[in-house]
């Protein structure tokens, strides 16, 4: 199996980030800023270790648990996802808030979490 990145994020500064996608990509933003969040799935790309149990934070202070239970970058697939409140979207930049991706991740994949019309549907 491959997975390709679809962008990367380029800052992560403040508790606001930019996504950065790829420009083959950018038509598939069409409609996004409808979102008030979206899922952001990404990749840990600074490790290679795998643990079945961790620290939560890497902080032996916090009782082990396993990684599955855990938001640990150290997992078989190194697979991340966190949904991010969708500020601004420019061209093929996202703008967010609330991104726990280090700068230079890879991206491999957005959809909406929650959409702005979704209280009238209630």
């Amino acid at each position: 199996m491959e997975i390709a990145p679809i962008g990367r994020v380029v800052s992560n500064e403040g508790g606001r980030a930019e996504i950065e996608v790829l420009p083959q990509y950018q038509d598939g933003l069409y409609r996004i800023e409808e979102s008030d969040e979206i899922l952001v799935l990404y990749l840990f790309d600074r490790t290679d270790e795998v643990r079945m149990r961790v620290h939560p934070r890497g902080d032996p202070r916090n009782p082990e648990v396993g990684v599955f239970a855990s938001r640990s970058p150290m997992r078989p697939n190194h697979i991340a996802a966190t949904v991010v409140k969708l500020v601004a979207v420019n061209g093929n930049v996202l703008t967010v808030e609330g991104m726990d991706a280090l700068d230079g991740s890879p991206v491999v994949d957005i959809k909406p979490a929650k959409r702005r019309d979704e209280a009238k549907l209630l």
